[in-house]
């Protein structure tokens, strides 16, 4: 399961590039092609399916594209769940602290996936084990997630990659870093 903050950001996205029809196109073809229904309202305190957050996000890029939707939305989800006191946090704190408090928060969004977070100045790595799906596109938005945030600490020349990938046949996700 997945908490509706997930929900919250991809309709977000949709809605600032596509309008309330591309959402409402969204939905609809999530119920065509998968059976979901998302709830009308995405009410705060709610939980979802974790596969029907990954599923709206390839839905999406189905729909509307470009090829790097994956990547795009992990960026601006990052912009619309860190509010501005977590920016200004962010500007007093490194990359390696976002990674850590992240993993910390991710506990609170989903009830699967455990991360382990080691690193030092100027390096970091997150790993990333028992996620329930296994989808290299969701991955592909995580690393810009954690890119766009470690950006947002005013660490410059940021770079995040993905090293391994259950989606490619590893054990585990593995995120590097480096500023």
């Amino acid at each position: 399961m997945s908490y509706i903050t997930a929900f919250q950001s991809t309709r977000q996205f949709i809605v600032e590039r596509h309008g309330e029809a591309g959402w409402t196109r969204l939905c609809a073809a999530l119920r065509e092609r998968h059976g979901i229904t998302l709830p009308a309202g995405l009410e705060t305190g709610s939980w979802l399916p974790t596969l029907w957050f990954t599923t709206a996000l390839n839905v999406g890029r189905d729909l509307f594209g470009p090829p790097d939707f994956h990547e795009k939305y992990g960026s601006a989800s990052a912009e619309y769940e860190l509010s501005w006191v977590h920016r200004v946090a962010l500007r007093f704190s490194s990359p390696l602290w976002l990674l850590e408090r992240g993993a910390a928060y991710w506990r609170s969004a989903h009830t699967t996936g455990r991360w382990e977070v080691e690193g030092h100045r100027g390096w970091m790595r997150g790993t990333l084990h028992d996620f329930a799906v296994v989808d290299g596109n969701y991955c592909a938005s995580l690393r810009t997630w954690i890119l766009r945030g470690c950006l947002m600490t005013g660490a410059s020349r940021t770079f995040v990659a993905e090293r391994t990938c259950r989606a490619r046949g590893s054990d585990a996700c593995v995120f590097e870093g480096t500023w």
